[in-house]
């Protein structure tokens, strides 16, 4: 079954956000529905402190990027934490050599999912954070 944006049932949506985490909103796959026991997650990052967070296996997207703001909140003592990228498969974050600017990715694969956050990034980003719903 293909449609647009989804193969056998595995619908992607990629996220690579440039410059700072305010000037581009995360977004989000073709189609919002829940799973069990999870397949969603969500990446998330503060520009002020540096702190990153992933959350992932929740049932919906929503769940997932809410825990991933809150906790990156909660772990950075901050309230500026914003969604990098959301979506099923793996995740990841690209992190700029000064530290100030963070860039997500999300495919179906973890090599596609760092490409993505990669080609979001200013030159000389790095991956900082990776990881796959399970």
């Amino acid at each position: 079954m293909k449609t647009a944006g989804c193969v056998i049932g595995w619908c992607i949506g990629v996220v690579a956000a440039a410059g700072s985490l305010a000037s581009s909103p995360a977004a989000h796959a073709d189609i919002d529905f829940e799973c069990e026991p999870g397949c969603w997650g969500a990446a998330a990052a503060s520009t002020s402190t540096g702190q990153e967070v992933m959350r992932l296996n929740y049932e919906t997207r929503q769940g997932a990027e809410d825990a991933a703001e809150l906790w990156c909140d909660v772990k950075g003592k901050t309230n500026d934490c914003q969604v990098l990228a959301s979506g099923l498969g793996c995740l990841s974050i690209a992190v700029s050599p000064d530290g100030k600017t963070f860039a997500g990715g999300n495919a179906l694969f973890q090599d596609a999912a760092d490409g993505a956050a990669l080609n979001g990034a200013p030159p000389g980003s790095t991956i900082d954070l990776r990881d796959c719903n399970g």
